[in-house]
């Protein structure tokens, strides 16, 4: 079954004799033969890929039912593997996104801390400016007061004769 470069280079289809082309029967057979082969090779690479060996000469319909199982149980064993690896690549990238995340999460509430520091800080001048100026105003506010004189007070009614 094994299909060359060479032998796909050098196929020649007979032309047909109604019509100019190919025998379209030829072309569909070569090409059912390079499906074949190409679907052979891909299987093999992930197999190979999987840590089983297949050589192209070995075929799972011509080995025994003990080599058969041999090889599934080699195949359990590399996809086990690689699930195990998996998790695990799965579960150091958690860990990671997870102190990264507390890592941003202790600067937040730092910057926070820092917030309200400076609050409590502008809070206290202000207070302080506003006190001030309460407290210059309180002499200048007596002053006013006591130079208009006292106000007299009507409590009746004044009427007009």
């Amino acid at each position: 079954m094994a299909l060359t470069p060479e032998e796909v280079s050098s196929v020649v289809f007979d032309t047909t004799r109604w019509r100019t082309g190919y025998d379209i029967k030829q072309v569909d057979a070569f090409l059912v033969k390079v499906v074949e082969e190409i679907a052979f090779l891909q299987n093999e690479v992930e197999m190979a890929k999987r840590g089983t060996n297949l050589s192209s000469s070995q075929s799972v319909d011509t080995k025994s039912p003990v080599e058969v199982l041999t090889l599934a149980q080699q195949a359990l064993t590399a996809a086990t593997n690689e699930s195990e690896r998996l998790v695990r690549e799965a579960r150091a990238r958690a860990a990671s996104i997870s102190s990264s995340v507390e890592s941003e999460k202790a600067e937040i509430s730092a910057q926070i801390k820092r917030l309200e520091a400076i609050e409590v800080e502008y809070r206290n001048r202000l207070r302080g400016w506003l006190s001030g100026l309460l407290n210059d105003l309180g002499p200048q506010l007596h002053e006013s007061i006591d130079s208009t004189g006292p106000v007299k007070v009507i409590t009746e009614n004044p009427q007009s004769d």
